[in-house]
């Protein structure tokens, strides 16, 4: 057994892998500059399938292999694996193990959805083929003589579709996780690529263990809505089109791709791989991954819970922790979320649908955004029946935290505890929050002053009072989901912050006592000035959108009119 003097000597620089970390940058830019070179030259590997050339498909194979070689650059340079490629068994690791998991990883979903993507693409091929020009059967798209309809519809799915056949196949592993009294080791048996991580457990200030992590696969929604909605508003009026008879074949291609595309999508987003994501002081350490384990994934999901140890022990006398939990409420159930995603979707199924109130670009971002919230909904703001459970102990310093709902999961084990509470605090943004907010916040205020400067009837000022109207309606959504802040349990280690969304207990007499009275309160209250602070940074910016904006058009009026 290591001491801890041992462990921190294996942070030191190792020799060997800044030689081996040169090799893979080498090595991964030699295959990115071969496969750009074939790319470039069009160079012909004679792969043909259904009349179609598949060399450009094996270009970016070997361009992928290369920066995923090339990746492999910033593996650690010290002597404690992570991501070292290496061949060990549980014998042979630094320290005996105590408790060890195997399991095989494939996610079945990606498959289903990438199956589903290319059947829509080879669909989309087999009626349109990839002529260009005036004989192109069923008619051009874009624009006159231009492409057949493959291109705009088969083509991105096709390649959506390989992509993730291509990313299922290179995900495939064999886990072997095992951890002794001081080391957590992860073992990752891979295609040609067997990869060890090492993670101290002394180092570990926090572990989180979920399967209802979006990240970046939000990122899907955005990437798929433009086909379908297109596809969709091209194909449904052509069913009213004598010339598109008999057959309509056109349209019920397009739908039969979009239903395709709408199950592959809901497969992607709403049936998430299993996460984990390990904090110590100066590194985080993540996975994610679909165990094989289809009747007895509970049974997996304890059993992964407990080696980790997130499981939440529920000793006498620490759930009902009077001085942090009393109003807590056991059953998380938040619907800001589902209605504001929910009023931007039919909002802008009524503006696609009508032509009113306000151009494309409001309505495009009013669908994907909405999208994109009730799929947050449907994720995190609801949980079962005392689906939520806390426990934090005095004398460990320990605090764990499990929110259930249905199949999704979520647990929270924080260690060395410095400072834990409840309190409120504002909704976390991301990415897409803040892209969202900010093109809608512009292009609502932007359509809308244009609307009122060119009003010169009764028609289009009765059209601007009532866009005026929505306009407010979405502003004032918008700044409640910024600036009106939720219950909170805040927990402070080392160097972590980390807030988790709760539900109190606390009855209100209306709904004008929930947001209106709750929030004066709060701002009257509460004198942080972390939280002042951020309120005033978010209302700031919002308003800084809407008056730059309003000047923008005051000014064009004023000079060009």
């Amino acid at each position: 057994m290591l001491s801890d003097q041992e462990i921190e000597s294996l942070k030191e620089a190792h020799p060997k892998k800044k030689i081996l970390r040169t090799i893979f940058l080498v090595l991964g830019l030699v295959f990115v500059f071969i496969g750009f070179l074939f790319l470039i030259l069009s160079f012909d590997f004679n792969i043909i399938i259904l009349d179609l050339n598949f060399s450009l498909v094996i270009d970016i194979i070997i361009i992928l292999i290369g920066m995923t070689i090339t990746s492999k650059y910033f593996i650690a340079s010290y002597y404690l694996r992570e991501n070292s490629i290496v061949f060990k068994r549980m014998r042979d690791m630094r320290e005996p193990i105590d408790k060890h998991i195997k399991f095989n990883s494939f996610a079945f979903t990606r498959l289903a959805a990438a199956i589903l993507l290319t059947v829509a693409g080879v669909l989309s091929l087999l009626v349109f083929g990839t002529d260009i020009g005036h004989e192109v059967p069923y008619g051009s798209a874009v624009f006159l003589g231009g492409p057949s309809w493959f291109y705009v519809t088969g083509l991105p799915a096709l390649g959506f579709g390989l992509g993730l056949l291509l990313y299922c196949f290179l995900s495939l592993f064999r886990g072997i996780f095992s951890h002794s009294k001081k080391f957590y080791f992860f073992y990752e048996v891979r295609p040609l690529f067997p990869w060890l991580t090492e993670v101290p457990k002394k180092d570990i200030e926090a572990i989180r263990y979920q399967n209802n992590y979006l990240g970046p696969k939000l990122m899907w929604i955005p990437a798929f809505f433009p086909f379908i909605v297109m596809q969709l508003m091209t194909a449904i009026p052509l069913f009213g089109a004598e010339r598109a008879a008999p057959e309509y074949v056109l349209s019920t291609v397009f739908i039969i791709i979009s239903i395709m595309e709408i199950i592959a999508l809901l497969i992607l987003v709403c049936f998430q791989q299993n996460y984990f994501e390990i904090a110590t002081e100066s590194r985080v350490y993540e996975m994610w991954f679909a165990p094989i384990k289809l009747k007895k994934l509970s049974q997996f999901t304890d059993n992964f819970s407990e080696f980790l140890g997130c499981d939440v022990d529920v000793r006498e006398g620490e759930k009902t922790n009077i001085g942090l939990f009393k109003d807590l409420d056991n059953t998380h159930f938040q619907t800001f979320n589902l209605e504001f995603g929910l009023i931007l979707v039919i909002l802008s199924l009524i503006m696609l649908i009508n032509m009113v109130f306000f151009g494309q670009l409001v309505w495009w971002l009013a669908l994907i955004y909405g999208s994109i919230l009730l799929l947050k909904a449907f994720s995190h703001d609801f949980s079962d029946k005392n689906g939520d459970v806390f426990v934090y102990s005095d004398k460990s310093k320990e605090f764990s935290f499990r929110r259930i709902f249905q199949y999704k999961f979520h647990f929270i084990t924080a260690k060395n505890v410095e400072d834990i509470s409840t309190k409120k605090w504002f909704r976390k943004l991301d990415a897409f929050d803040i892209l969202f907010i900010a093109g809608l916040l512009i292009f609502l205020v932007s359509q809308q002053g244009f609307g009122w400067g060119l009003a010169d009837s009764f028609t289009l000022i009765l059209d601007n009072i009532f866009s005026t109207i929505i306009s407010i309606s979405i502003i004032t959504g918008i700044f409640y989901y910024l600036c009106f802040p939720i219950n909170v349990i805040e927990f402070k280690t080392t160097t972590i912050k980390y807030r988790i969304p709760v539900s109190i207990k606390l009855k209100y007499n209306n709904i004008i006592d929930k947001y209106v009275k709750a929030f004066a309160t709060f701002l009257k209250n509460n004198q942080e000035k972390d939280v002042k602070r951020t309120f005033f940074m978010r209302l700031g910016a919002m308003s800084l959108i809407i008056v730059g904006v309003a000047l923008y058009v005051l000014i064009f009026f004023l000079f060009f009119f």
